[in-house]
């Protein structure tokens, strides 16, 4: 699989579809796409590490947490959290180790502000052979 996500047309919201040859892979991918959208980012260090343990009713349940504990790290902390190492990940469950740093705003080209990750045709769905895919609207 060579594409790692997608960006699509939505009504005044960012659409992105999300591939993945493992779940771990489509969560890791799903950030990296809200990242892009985000814009470019700039963060001098990488001394930061935050421990992640999310449950949920769904796997989409839980891809919008993940994003929504990310995206609430760039807006309220200022911190991009861009490297992930995830432990254990089921439909339900998730544990991680994030590392990143410091966003600096003034070095940074950003794109739109991201307000939510919203449920609106939000899926999680496995494919044949084992890879998965998701849909993501971004309220901007």
């Amino acid at each position: 699989m060579t594409d790692r996500f997608e960006f699509f047309d939505h009504t005044a919201d960012i659409g992105v579809r999300v591939y993945g040859n493992s779940l771990a892979e489509l969560f890791k991918n799903a950030a990296r796409a809200m990242h892009e959208a985000l814009g470019q980012l700039h963060k001098p260090e990488s001394n930061l590490h935050k421990s992640v343990a999310l449950q949920a009713e769904s796997a989409e349940d839980l891809l919008h947490d993940w994003l929504a504990d990310l995206l609430y790290e760039i807006e309220v902390n200022h911190v991009l959290y861009d490297d992930f190492e995830i432990h254990e990940l089921t439909p339900h469950r998730l544990k991680a180790t994030l590392r990143g740093g410091p966003i600096d705003f003034t070095r940074s080209q950003t794109n739109e502000e991201i307000k939510a990750v919203t449920y609106h045709q939000l899926r999680v769905e496995s494919q044949p052979g084992g890879s998965w895919r998701a849909v993501v609207i971004f309220d901007v």
